[in-house]
C-alpha cells in the first residue's frame, strides 16, 4: 500500500553542510584558526579515531564538482556556513580578501546553476582570537563580522541563518563539556545562550537597517534544534521533567526568536536557581510606523528547523551524567541527566540508529505545529538526515534506510503543511560524507559517499532518489524499512 505527497511547485529542495566540516584548508590563504581547530589539536583522543578537520572533504578546492553534484541531484537550494576565522581570521579588523574570494567563487557558481545560497554565519566555528562566546567584546566583532558579510554578499544571498544550533553548541560546550570550551557550568552555560541569541536579535536588526524588511520567505533567521521532550512514563513526576527539560531546551529558544522574550516560567526556575543570564532580555525590535500594535516585533523573518530526534525525560535524576555514542555500537548507550531535574532515557517502543538515536518523524510533526500555534511565519527544515556506516562495494552503497528515514520526515512535513505550517523548504543532512564533529568521519550522513582516501565522491543509492523526489516534487510513501 502506497500513497502520494505532493510539494508545491516553488518548494525548496537541498542539503546542508558547514564550513568546518566540509572545507578542510584549515592553514591555507590565511585562514585563521577556529576554536574546533585548537581542541582537535589538543584532544585528538576525544574524537573517534583521532580524526581532525584539517581537509575534510576538500571542498575548499573541490567546491565547482560540488556544485556540479548539486546541478545533477536536483538541487534548488543550498545551505553552507561561512567560515569566520576564513573571512577574518583573527575575529575582527583585516579582511582576508583570499576568504571573501572563495565564497565569491561559491555563491555566484551555485546562482549560474539556479541553486538559491542559503548562508548560516555561524556554525560553531568560533575565530581562536575571540576565545568564547563569553568574551566581553565578542558582540562588536560579531556585528563586524555580519556587516561584512551582509554588505559583501547580500546583493546575491537572499537567505541568511545567524546561528546553527545555539542549544547544542552551548549544552556541549558549557554543559556536557563534550564540545570547545569543554566547561560543566550551568549558570556560564546560561548566560552563553543568553549572549547568542542577543548576538542573534542584533545581528537581524543589522539585516534590516542595511537590506530592509524582505517578501516573506527571505530574510534571515536562525537555525534552531529541536527535539520534543515526552515524559517517560504517566507519572506527574516525568511530567513535570519532561516540562522543565522542554523549557530549558527547546522553548528557551523558540520564544526569544519568535515571541522577543524569555518563557517567564523558565526565567523564573532559573532565577530561583541562581542562573538566570544578566543583561537585556528583551530581544524584541522597535516597530517602525504602519506596523501592527504591541510596540514591538519579533526580529526573525523565517525559521530554521534542524530536527534528528526527540527525548524521553523521567524524574529519577540521582547523578549528574553525561556521555555521547561516538563509535556507532548499537550496544554504547548514550546519557544525560542533570541531578535532581532530569534524565534522558530510551524509549522501549523505540526505534533507534546505531548511535542510539530515536527514528520518530511524528515529532517532527509535532514540532512543526508547535510552531504554528506560537507564530504563523515561514518554514525550513534546515537540517534533518540520518547517520550510517555506510559502505562502498563494488562502486555502490546501498543505504534503503536513509531513504525509509527521509520518506517518513517528509511525510511528517507534508502533513503538518496540511494543517497550516508554512514549510517553504527542506534541506538534508548532508550533501556529502563529513567531519561529524566528535565521530569524526565514521557517521556518514551524506547523498554522496566520500573515500577517505581519495576524497573521490561516489553517489548513494538515496542521490538518484533525491534527485528524482526534488525533479517531480512528489513523495512516494510505502511500508518504511526498519534503519540500520
Amino acid at each position: 500500500m502506497s500513497e502520494s505527497c505532493r510539494f508545491p511547485p516553488d518548494f525548496v529542495w537541498g542539503t546542508a553542510t558547514a564550513a568546518l566540516q566540509i572545507e578542510g584548508a584549515t592553514d591555507l590563504d590565511g585562514r585563521g584558526p577556529s576554536i574546533w581547530d585548537d581542541f582537535c589539536r589538543r584532544f585528538p583522543e576525544r574524537i573517534h579515531e583521532r580524526s581532525h578537520p584539517e581537509v575534510a572533504c576538500d571542498h575548499y578546492h573541490r567546491w565547482a564538482e560540488d556544485v556540479g553534484w548539486m546541478k545533477r541531484l536536483g538541487h534548488s537550494g543550498y545551505r553552507f556556513s561561512l567560515s569566520w576565522p576564513r573571512l577574518l581570521p583573527q575575529g575582527k579588523g583585516a579582511v582576508n580578501q583570499a576568504g571573501l574570494d572563495f565564497y565569491d567563487r561559491l555563491v555566484d557558481g551555485l546562482l549560474e546553476q539556479g541553486i538559491a545560497p542559503n548562508v548560516t554565519l555561524y556554525h560553531w566555528d568560533l575565530p581562536l582570537d575571540l576565545q568564547s562566546w563569553e568574551n566581553p567584546e565578542i558582540l562588536q566583532a560579531w556585528l563586524e563580522y555580519a556587516e561584512l558579510c551582509f554588505r559583501h554578499f547580500g546583493d546575491r544571498v537572499k537567505l541568511w541563518s545567524t546561528l546553527n544550533e545555539p542549544g547544542w553548541s552551548t549544552m556541549h560546550g558549557y554543559l556536557t563539556g563534550l564540545h570547545p570550551p569543554c566547561q560543566r557550568d550551568p549558570r556560564r552555560a546560561m548566560q552563553v545562550t543568553h549572549n547568542l541569541l542577543w548576538a542573534h536579535s542584533r545581528a537581524v536588526a543589522l539585516y534590516h537597517r542595511i537590506w530592509g524588511r524582505p517578501e516573506p520567505g527571505l530574510g534571515i533567521g536562525i537555525a534552531l534544534n529541536l527535539s520534543p521532550v515526552h515524559p517517560a512514563s504517566d507519572s506527574p513526576q516525568d511530567a513535570d521533567a519532561a516540562r522543565l527539560a522542554d523549557g530549558l531546551l527547546n522553548r528557551w529558544f523558540l520564544e526569544p526568536v519568535l515571541l522577543g522574550r524569555y518563557p517567564e516560567e523558565v526565567l523564573e526556575f532559573l532565577r530561583a536557581c541562581g542562573s538566570a543570564p544578566h543583561g537585556d532580555l528583551d530581544f524584541a525590535e522597535p516597530v517602525s510606523s504602519g506596523a501592527s500594535e504591541g510596540g514591538s516585533i519579533p526580529t526573525v523573518d523565517w525559521l530554521g528547523v534542524n530536527y534528528y530526534l526527540p527525548h524521553h525525560a523521567t524524574a529519577d535524576a540521582p547523578t549528574t551524567d553525561f556521555h555521547l555514542n561516538i563509535s556507532g555500537d548499537p550496544q554504547e548507550a548514550s546519557r544525560f541527566s542533570i541531578q535532581g531535574l532530569f534524565r534522558f532515557v530510551q524509549n522501549p517502543r523505540g526505534r533507534y540508529t546505531d548511535w542510539n538515536w530515536e527514528v520518530d518523524p511524528d515529532s517532527l510533526h509535532e514540532i512543526l505545529l508547535r510552531i504554528r500555534d506560537l507564530r504563523r511565519l515561514p518554514v525550513y527544515v534546515t537540517e534533518n538526515g540520518i547517520g550510517l556506516p555506510d559502505r562502498l562495494c563494488e562502486g555502490q552503497v546501498e543505504d534503503s534506510s536513509r531513504i525509509a528515514y527521509v520518506t517518513g520526515h517528509l511525510r511528517a512535513v507534508h502533513r503538518a503543511m496540511q494543517e497550516g505550517v508554512d514549510v517553504r523548504g527542506y534541506y538534508m543532512w548532508s550533501l556529502m560524507d563529513n567531519f561529524s564533529w566528535l565521530n569524526g568521519y565514521r557517521k556518514r550522513y551524506g547523498l554522496l559517499y566520500v573515500d577517505r582516501q581519495t576524497l573521490q565522491r561516489t553517489p548513494k543509492r538515496s542521490a538518484s532518489w533525491f534527485a528524482e523526489l526534488a525533479r517531480t516534487g512528489v513523495l512516494q510513501v510505502q511500508e518504511p524499512a526498519s534503519p540500520s
